[in-house]
């Protein structure tokens, strides 16, 4: 129940499309389970204008132990 980034803009933090983000935490790991939560800031669109590069912000998560 620890937030690590808030507001994080991950269109500004990558620069443009197609380029990768790397961010790496140490965490804590109790009971065997890992919970990672993703919440909507309600920023962005809901509907795409035009035809153009869209897709997932976030295509991996990985857990190394």
């Amino acid at each position: 129940n620890e937030k690590v980034l808030e507001n994080f803009n991950i269109a500004r933090e990558a620069g443009g499309p197609g380029k990768k983000i790397i961010k790496s935490f140490n965490v804590n790991v109790t009971k065997n389970t890992l919970e990672v939560s993703l919440y909507w800031a309600g920023k962005g669109t809901i509907v795409i204008p035009t035809r153009g590069v869209y897709g997932p912000l976030i295509s991996a998560i990985s857990v190394t132990p």
